[in-house]
């Protein structure tokens, strides 16, 4: 299946409308596959835009939007999905308010979660206070298109004194604390340990069910650990909230990964339920019949678990690369069993395995019967296949690790010769075993299991903090200083700084930028000294030709922002890359 995020979107949502309860029915009467016509869960009293026919949908959205008796004291807020018929996601966003007694829906293919879940609070106010500037900025925000990848796009209202601002997230670019609404939920309300729990299962594809008496608590922590697993995506079934309708899919054979309100949950039989993997969000309890952390390596384990125990570090993207630092060293290698034909590219998987360090072999062995390992297998094939580079977070981190792993063998190397040359070497002692560092480190370095944090944060080493706006660092004209990385424009900076949905490194200009300044043609003076001995006055970025070594540098990033006024003139765009030619041709995205 791939991804399942659509891909050439044209509309930022799809439909909007507002759900009204049905009062009076007993929902424990009610069968999505019993006989006669079931009482919906609620009527959609005015949506927009009119014409919107996709009966699969209007006919489902009552249910996700009353999925449960939902207790009203506190605004609610929600996402949910539905799987299109091309096994596509399609994402919905509810918000509950107790001043009301419906619900408001917005349906969307974006996973833009923190932006449209700050939507739903301005249409909730312009709704109460405009109705006539309410349909206006629906039917504005409706017709404006979708921005690039990092852009933005501003719609006014309130007769052009406010306006919202709809933030496409940047491609290169993981979930961040305190930015991302899901992770900082997951991370707060679930200890480290059931976080790797649910990793864990999740990488053995069980059937997983999360609880909790909160919807808004429920369907972020899904997601949050629905997105740990990238680079692979869950292939099998996927719901954040399950309404009771739909409550026989709990029963299903199949790998599946549901959100399940506890007043759902609490009407299903263990029977019925069979062997499942439960983790309950309000208690943090973790209930599974596998050991599936015991299966992990126990290097991984224990990395995780040593990691995720430093909360002071965890402000950023920090513990989402903790995560994808585990699979860099699972699967990170995969290019090493790529062979090369005549007129493809194909996966061999006997040759992955002989790769892999011997303590990997066992758990990669039942990890490449998986179906989400042989998606991320055919979808990589297809992108080298087709001829083009591709970069992405993954990537990057993988390189980044490999030309980690080679120094550090070539360093041990060195001081091993140092010791074989020493005095002490060659005196008549007893003989010693072999130097079981071999084991740890060598030059080989599908050998080497053991490396520091930077291994899974190896762009944020060389980071410095970016000097406020404003400050001696940045002149009157906003231009680039001599402070910030090559290539790092202010204009690229203040981009980062504005943006709300959690930025790749929300509080650092990575060296990373220097690499897209690389391959957007700008480029660093060398200084005059070495310029009369480089006619080319041009310096190779580091970071770009250690892409380039690994045939990773085919990629270009666009930064647009568009604003639309309410007199729908456009304003000049903000543009950092090139934009023509190559886009960055990720396969998977955290939009």
């Amino acid at each position: 299946m791939g991804s399942r995020i659509k891909n050439d979107v044209k509309k930022l949502f799809e439909f909007w409308c507002e759900v009204k309860p049905t009062r009076g029915i007993d929902r424990g009467t009610i069968s999505r596959n019993g006989g006669g016509t079931a009482t919906p869960a609620g009527v959609i009293i005015e949506s927009f835009p009119e014409g919107f026919r996709d009966k699969e949908v209007l006919t489902g959205i009552p249910s996700f939007a009353f999925p449960c008796d939902i207790e009203r004291g506190s605004v609610q807020s929600y996402s949910f999905v539905h799987t299109t018929g091309d096994s596509k996601w399609r994402f919905g966003f509810c918000r509950h308010d107790p001043k009301t007694d419906t619900a408001m829906v917005l349906i969307t293919y974006l996973p833009w979660h923190d932006t449209f879940l700050k939507l739903l609070i301005v249409l909730a106010e312009l709704r109460r206070t405009d109705r006539n500037g309410f349909r206006t900025f629906l039917s504005e925000a409706y017709n404006r298109g979708v921005p690039d990848s990092g852009g933005s796009l501003t719609v006014f209202y309130s007769s052009g004194q406010s306006h919202f601002t709809f933030e496409r997230p940047l491609q290169f670019q993981l979930p961040s604390i305190p930015e991302n609404h899901n992770l900082n939920l997951y991370y707060n309300f679930v200890d480290p340990k059931e976080m790797i729990c649910v990793f864990a299962a999740m990488l053995a594809e069980r059937r997983i069910i999360f609880t909790s008496s909160h919807l808004d608590r429920l369907s972020s922590c899904i997601q949050a650990a629905n997105a740990f697993l990238y680079p692979m995506v869950w292939q099998h079934i996927f719901i954040p909230v399950l309404p009771w309708e739909f409550k026989d899919y709990l029963g299903a054979p199949m790998p599946y990964l549901i959100g399940v309100p506890k007043p759902v949950l609490d009407t299903v039989s263990d029977d019925e339920l069979g062997e499942v993997v439960i983790l309950n969000c309000d208690t943090k309890i973790f209930e599974s019949p596998f050991d599936d952390v015991r299966s992990l390596p126990p290097e991984i384990v224990s990395q995780l678990k040593k990691y995720l125990s430093h909360t002071q570090d965890h402000i950023g993207d920090r513990v989402s690369k903790i995560f994808l630092g585990a699979l860099v060293q699972l699967i990170g290698g995969y290019r090493d069993a790529v062979e090369f034909h005549d007129t493809c590219k194909t996966f061999n998987h006997a040759k992955f395995i002989e790769s892999r360090p011997a303590h990997l072999r066992p758990f990669l062995t039942k990890m490449m019967e998986l179906q989400i390992f042989a998606q991320f297998v055919d979808d990589r094939l297809k992108m080298l296949n087709s001829g083009l580079g591709f970069s992405d977070e993954f990537e990057l981190e993988t390189v980044r690790y490999a030309e980690k792993m080679k120094k550090r063998g070539r360093n041990y190397v060195f001081l091993k010769q140092m010791k074989d040359k020493s005095p002490r070497s060659n005196s008549s002692a007893q003989p010693q075993p072999e130097d079981s560092m071999n084991d740890l480190i060598s030059l080989d370095d599908s050998n080497n299991t053991s490396f520091d944090l930077e291994d899974f944060d190896p762009l944020n080493q060389n980071a410095r903090p970016l000097p406020p706006l404003g400050s001696k660092h940045f002149n009157s004209n906003k231009t680039k200083s001599s402070t910030l990385p090559a290539g790092v424009t202010s204009s690229v900076v203040m981009q980062a700084n504005n943006s709300v949905n959690n930025p790749l490194y929300p509080y650092f200009a990575p060296k990373h930028m220097a690499t897209v300044a690389a391959v957007t043609n700008r480029v660093t003076p060398l200084p005059p000294q070495i310029q009369r001995n480089n006619m080319t006055g041009v310096k190779p970025d580091d970071d770009f030709e250690l892409l380039r070594k690994y045939g990773l540098d085919q990629f270009s990033l666009n930064v647009t922002t568009t604003t639309t006024t309410p007199s729908n003139t456009t304003a000049p765009a903000l543009t950092a890359g090139t934009g023509v030619g190559k886009g960055m041709n990720n396969w998977t995205t955290f939009d």
